[in-house]
């Protein structure tokens, strides 16, 4: 599943709800048609049928773009497909006032199967990936952190990648939630999370590690590009207006940047450790900076 934010996963499902519920309607029609030998809609008996009914324009539509490297999403599509050229197949045969065998209908009732057992994987895979997102800020969870990070040092031992961890740590934040209160420390934690998800690679992966603290896993990524990509988030966090209320106060925050390999001859753990180390050494060092582990 693609890393989606949590608003996005919340848009696409909605969506796709939408679009099995359309779905559902169309189906309930072409029942009606089909026992009552009612006049079929012409766009049912095209050949393209599956590109007319409301499912499948939402299907080809630029609301689902971001789905269409998916296995599950290009497995609903040729089911779907399949199932709408059985449908015309039983449409036609009423239309031309002939006889519709059980085989028919079985194979009908086959395809229909296959396409909703194939949209509810999506919606699964969907589902799971929203409930692995902190719900404050949209970051991924810690659930997930570690076998994600199991996954990079595996690929990092095999010789296959580099790959370089950063901890993030908000500057002063318990002065903003003692000074504005929690809400507004809450607003600080999203909008950072959204400023640092917005500057971040397609394949760079961000979890909420602790209170204010966040951990940015960036695959394919040596040492020295992860010090590069870390000063350029240090800069647009520094630079963002976090906009907390109407009327209310407009704040600006800064973060500060421990740096590791997750390197192979040391454990996920060690890693880990070394960035907060280097996290600590920019804290020591007056904040709002970028430090890198020592080699």
């Amino acid at each position: 599943m693609a890393d989606y934010s949590l608003q996005q996963l919340q848009k696409i499902i909605a969506q796709l709800d939408q679009a099995i519920y359309n779905h559902e309607q169309w189906h309930k029609v072409f029942l009606r048609t089909l026992i009552a030998r009612l006049p079929s809609e012409a766009s049912d008996l095209q050949p393209d049928a599956h590109l007319h009914c409301r499912f499948g324009q939402w299907y080809i539509s630029d609301e689902t773009k971001s789905l269409r490297d998916q296995p599950a999403f290009m497995a609903i599509g040729k089911a779907h497909e399949q199932m709408h050229q059985s449908a015309t197949r039983l449409l036609q045969r009423l239309a031309d006032d002939l006889p519709i065998t059980p085989a028919e209908v079985d194979q009908f009732s086959n395809v229909l199967d296959r396409m909703r057992l194939e949209i509810q994987s999506l919606r699964r895979e969907l589902v799971d990936a929203m409930q692995n997102r902190d719900p404050l800020t949209g970051a991924r969870n810690r659930v997930t952190m570690l076998s994600d990070l199991r996954e990079q040092h595996a690929l990092v031992r095999r010789g296959l990648q580099q790959c370089t961890i950063a901890i993030i740590d908000l500057d002063h934040f318990k002065d903003i939630n003692d000074r504005y209160g929690h809400p507004v420390g809450d607003t600080v934690l999203a909008s950072t999370a959204q400023c640092i998800q917005s500057q971040v690679r397609p394949y760079d992966s961000i979890y909420r590690y602790g209170g204010e603290e966040f951990l940015l896993c960036m695959p394919n990524t040596s040492i020295e590009a992860a010090m590069g990509l870390a000063e350029r988030l240090r800069v647009a966090v520094a630079s963002a207006e976090i906009r907390t209320a109407v009327g209310g106060p407009v704040l600006h925050v800064t973060a500060s940047f421990g740096v590791a390999p997750l390197d192979a001859a040391w454990s996920i753990e060690e890693s880990v450790d070394r960035a907060d180390k280097a996290l600590y050494q920019a804290k020591s060092r007056g904040r709002n900076r970028v430090e890198a582990v020592a080699q």
